[in-house]
């Protein structure tokens, strides 16, 4: 029996992630329990039955004491919760890289180096990153994660992308961490690329709430570049699984110039629908992506900028991540739109992705599991 010590009062990626996993391990009949708590209202609204069906049966579930697994983070709900099986393994993904590791590293880091748990980094880049902070190399396994299923099951039902035009190119943010997903570059590179181009529309699909910030940002090119208005749509309302999988199939390009990813499973969904992607090719995604497989965007390593984790945690040791480069993000842009190999490209990131499904996740968390026990 695997028990995950992660509570579903929030709808955030953690629990998203859980929940995908969790259901994959019961499909292969491992006995699953969670802990037990309230559920967000948006998971109960917006879940299937059965999901809702599985979690009340796994929090009414008495938890193992062979495998347990929770989060490793900063935030405290996370943080503070307790593991006790015989076997304790804790999920770690980070946006950032340290340029150093003579001073003292936060209690987060501190804590992931040096507890007793063994730690599954979701990409060998959040591996690496532990390890050059002092953690023993076989405390920590990479176990990358899967796409959302839905995107395969709604993509053989589409008209095939590759006699269509680019119209539209999809970049996903979250409106309380904007700097790190790079949408303050997005609009501008596609402001001053398209502002005379009526054929072409960025789509911007906010999971965080707040799109006055992202209006701001829009105001601030109208005040640089004048009245020319190229097209722009902000997305905010939740969106289910099913209506994310129609988002990515209806789009025909993705733009990603973030500048820190601990895997971006955003990302590895529009590889799963088979949409040409301009992306700042460094950190977690590079589990999966390359110069074959999209359109890299020119970056440089710079110290972390204002961002949710500099806002809730005293980073030490010079944390570093991606500059992407704003010509190099117009040049991609232009490329994705122009590009006659656009769709080859776009057909060996959808063969990439299929590689990262769930089932292949569950399987290797099974095999680490037998091994370590």
């Amino acid at each position: 029996m695997v028990h995950f010590n992660v509570g579903f009062q929030n709808f955030n990626s953690f629990a998203d992630i859980t929940l995908s996993l969790a259901k994959t391990l019961d499909k292969m009949g491992i006995p699953i329990s969670v802990e037990p708590s309230e559920i967000a209202s948006h998971l109960t609204r917006y879940s299937t039955a059965e999901e809702n069906h599985l979690l009340a049966k796994w929090m009414n579930t008495a938890p193992s004491d062979l495998f347990q697994l929770k989060w490793s983070h900063y935030w405290k709900p996370f943080f503070l919760k307790e593991l006790s099986g015989h076997l304790k393994l804790e999920f770690f993904a980070i946006n950032y890289e340290f340029a150093r590791n003579d001073d003292e590293y936060d209690y987060w880091i501190y804590d992931a180096v040096n507890n007793s748990s063994h730690i599954i980094a979701v990409s060998e880049y959040s591996k690496n990153v532990l390890i050059q902070a002092g953690c023993p190399a076989k405390k920590v396994s990479v176990i990358p994660l899967g796409f959302n299923p839905l995107i395969s099951q709604l993509y053989s039902d589409r008209p095939k992308k590759n006699q269509k035009d680019v119209k539209s190119i999809l970049h996903m943010t979250n409106s309380f961490d904007l700097y790190r997903f790079g949408t303050d570059l997005a609009i501008q590179a596609f402001y001053q690329e398209f502002q005379d181009d009526a054929n072409v529309e960025l789509i911007v699909k906010d999971g965080g709430k707040n799109p006055d910030a992202i209006t701001e940002h829009i105001i601030n090119m109208e005040r640089q570049f004048g009245k020319l208005k190229p097209k722009i749509e902000i997305k905010p309302k939740f969106f289910t699984k099913t209506e994310l999988a129609d988002l990515y199939l209806s789009a025909d390009a993705f733009l990603a110039p973030f500048r820190g990813e601990g895997f971006a499973i955003k990302i590895l969904d529009a590889f799963a629908a088979g949409l040409p992607v301009a992306m700042t090719v460094y950190g977690g995604p590079t589990e999966y992506a390359n110069s074959a497989n999209c359109y890299p965007i020119a970056h440089d390593l710079i110290p972390v900028g204002e961002c949710y984790d500099t806002q809730y945690l005293k980073i030490r040791n010079s944390p570093h991540w991606a500059e992407p480069n704003v010509q190099s993000v117009r040049e991609q842009l232009r490329k994705i739109v122009e590009d006659p190999m656009r769709f080859q490209v776009a057909q060996k990131a959808r063969e990439t992705a299929d590689l990262f499904n769930w089932e292949a996740t569950g399987k290797k968390l099974l095999r680490l599991m037998r091994e370590l026990f």
